[in-house]
């Protein structure tokens, strides 16, 4: 007998979540999570995550009259930053896998400087988020950025320090036996060749397919307004995919 499973794509990763699922049901051959795709579209794997602090610490602070007695964490911190966005950012962003690019983001969080404008500052803090393709591993991805940062420790006088905040996995089911299925299904539904792609976010089929299960991520809705401010689903396309649903278990069933 072949088993599918059909999930919503709750957010939740916890006691209700997709993990939580897969200890609780047979584990299935096929898996279909219903994230916002858009009809035109299967995703077979996702991007995954890296989130670094860069904490720099200058010492003790002095006065701006006389800052040779201090060390600027804010301007040590700005030539690693510096150095990060002119040397690495062009090297990683140019690297694609299936029609998507890693991207490396620096500053979405920062903190420190000083706590007065005559005060040379001891203390600064800013954020890396480091989009993960499939075709990379995390791993190297966080050594990749340590080692460049460490080489340019020779010119800086502040301690520096990388905290890993978060680390995601990207995924890929580059060898799925549903994908064909799916395809069929879909043109003969809504007579489209949907595109095959990845998520350029982390989503709940990752860990489907890491347990072994052959899962897709095919859905109504825009990606563009999901997650965010009024975000909505045409009723329309839910029913359209209800059929492509339909016709999919028609699919795999005829071949079972």
């Amino acid at each position: 007998m072949c088993r599918i499973l059909l999930h919503p794509g709750r957010g939740d990763r916890r006691l209700t979540g997709v993990n939580y699922l897969i200890d609780q049901v047979s584990k299935p051959d096929y898996a279909i999570v219903a994230e916002p795709t858009g009809l035109d579209t299967v995703w077979i794997g996702s991007m995954g995550i890296l989130q670094l602090d860069v904490i720099v610490r200058g010492g003790i602070p002095s006065h701006a009259a006389q800052p040779w007695y201090g060390v600027n964490a804010f301007e040590d911190g700005v030539r690693e930053a510096y150095a990060l966005i002119k040397e690495l950012k062009p090297r990683i962003e140019g690297r694609q896998f299936m029609g998507e690019r890693a991207a490396i983001t620096l500053g979405g969080f920062v903190r420190g400087g000083g706590n007065s404008r005559n005060l040379v500052p001891d203390y600064f803090q800013f954020s890396i988020d480091r989009r993960i393709l499939p075709n990379e591993d995390v791993e190297t991805a966080l050594n990749e950025l340590i080692n460049y940062m460490n080489e340019l420790r020779g010119g800086i006088k502040s301690a520096i320090d990388i905290y890993v905040v978060s680390k995601i996995e990207s995924a890929l089911n580059d060898r799925s036996r549903l994908l064909n299925k799916l395809i069929n299904a879909i043109g003969n539904v809504l007579r489209i060749s949907p595109r095959v792609g990845v998520s350029r976010v982390p989503v709940d089929t990752r860990y489907l397919q890491r347990a072994g299960i052959d899962a897709l991520t095919y859905g109504p809705g825009n990606i563009n307004s999901a997650h965010g401010p009024d975000e909505y689903v045409e009723v329309n396309d839910i029913i359209k995919s209800i059929y492509v649903y339909l016709q999919l278990i028609k699919e795999v069933y005829s071949d079972a």
